[in-house]
């Protein structure tokens, strides 16, 4: 076993690469949209649930930082050897289909970033190049590669976000008080477990640690210290995502709240912004969409060939026949969406949002069950405070579920 020195900056630093692939996915054109119309609609209210959702993704995806660098496994392959092989394949369908409806989503947000600079063109023309560049990057087989444009990526969402918000003239203290008065944003619970839904989804602790595993593989490293490390860079980058997500809100509940303007999509809010704050404010948000976007773009095309072969037990070869295929399935059905649907497949993603209603809470039981074999997890299962953390963010979960499919889905599916 390798061992290293005392800890220094440049470990902490190099450790935020997988933390900043997750940020990176988690915030993605709906979750922008999201953000953006709560603090239209409620002012700053939101706040104090996004950071209460990024510390429930935090709690989510550390237990994958265990079972990767302690177990030396991926989760998916602990839920597939220790809970069964049918939970692992069930899981994995419902992640494909999810992903497959949202990467439509998130190809018409960078096509609506796109359109802001190169006016007339087509949602199609843009979702094209924009797949056809994440496939690139994915068929180079290069974790680095990945790992550093997600972090540039992350950097651009800072800088575009944070900067429109602060140049917006924001009362700071009526944020504090009303950004955490921890009332729900216009009594609508639906609408504030919206934002737990596009920051907490089911894939994430099974994308971490298969994004974990192939940083360390082949490697000879120090159980204990990489799991601190790289659990700092989670939650450095959880804290980066809530950065992020408030300053959409703030941004959107400064300017456009107190004038009762409406709006229904991140690009909307780029195009609100410029009579206000001027172009610079639509360009630096636009950018901010961009990065987003093709950053969730990268993140679904990426994530099946790590978690097929390992949910079926097939081979993990990216160059096989199923995990290539898999990879193209992602890539090319979302553009048919596209074509066939237009740039908002509402009834799909409908549906994909149903789905991971259901996978997201199964998930959270699945790891916190996994997490308790002592004959996998070894020294790395759960203390009894790590049991209760998990029990209460697994009741929340639950409780999003349901309140999602009786106040939400179901009237939308039945209509």
């Amino acid at each position: 076993m390798k061992k290293e020195g005392r800890l220094t900056a440049k470990d902490y630093l190099k450790s935020l690469g997988p933390g900043a692939i997750m940020a990176a996915a988690i915030i993605g054109p709906g979750s922008i949209t999201t953000a953006s119309t709560q603090g239209a609609s409620y002012g700053y209210e939101s706040i104090w649930l996004i950071l209460i959702a990024c510390v429930i993704a935090y709690f989510f995806q550390e237990p994958g930082t265990r079972i990767a660098l302690g177990c030396g496994e991926d989760v998916m392959v602990g839920i597939r050897e220790h809970l069964g092989k049918g939970w692992a394949v069930f899981l994995y369908i419902v992640i494909l289909v999810g992903s497959i409806a949202f990467q439509a989503g998130n190809l018409s947000g960078a096509s609506m970033a796109l359109t802001y600079f190169f006016p007339n063109t087509s949602t199609l023309f843009w979702a094209f190049i924009v797949s056809a560049v994440a496939l690139a990057v994915i068929l180079m087989r290069r974790y680095g590669v990945i790992e550093n444009i997600n972090q540039i990526l992350i950097v651009m969402m800072v800088v575009a976000f944070v900067v429109t918000a602060f140049t917006s003239h924001v009362d700071w203290g009526k944020v504090a008080s009303e950004g955490f008065s921890f009332r729900i944003p216009g009594g609508n619970a639906v609408l504030a477990l919206s934002l737990l839904a596009t920051t907490v989804t089911p894939n994430l602790v099974l994308g971490y640690s298969a994004f974990l595993r192939k940083k360390y593989a082949g490697n000879d490293y120090d159980k204990s210290r990489e799991i601190h490390l790289n659990n700092f860079g989670l939650g450095f980058n959880m804290a980066v995502s809530f950065l992020i997500t408030a300053s959409i809100i703030i941004c959107s509940g400064t300017l456009l709240h107190p004038q009762g303007i409406e709006i229904k999509s991140a690009g909307e809010m780029a195009l609100q912004l410029v009579p206000i704050l001027g172009k610079f404010a639509g360009v630096f948000f636009s950018v901010g969409l961009f990065a987003a976007a093709f950053s969730s773009v990268i993140y679904q095309i990426s994530l099946h060939n790590m978690l097929l072969p390992k949910a079926f037990h097939v081979s993990e070869d990216p160059k096989a026949k199923h995990n290539l295929g898999v990879t193209l399935l992602v890539f090319i059905v979302p553009l048919i969406i596209i074509a066939a649907l237009g740039s908002s497949p509402t009834q799909l993603i409908i549906t994909a949002q149903a789905l991971n209603g259901i996978a997201l809470p199964l998930v959270f039981i699945l790891c916190w069950v996994l997490c308790n074999k002592k004959a996998f997890m070894g020294k790395y299962a759960n203390t009894k405070v790590q049991n209760i953390i998990f029990g209460v963010v697994t009741a929340l979960t639950v409780l999003f579920s349901l309140n999602t499919f009786i106040n939400s889905i179901i009237p939308k599916l039945m209509a």
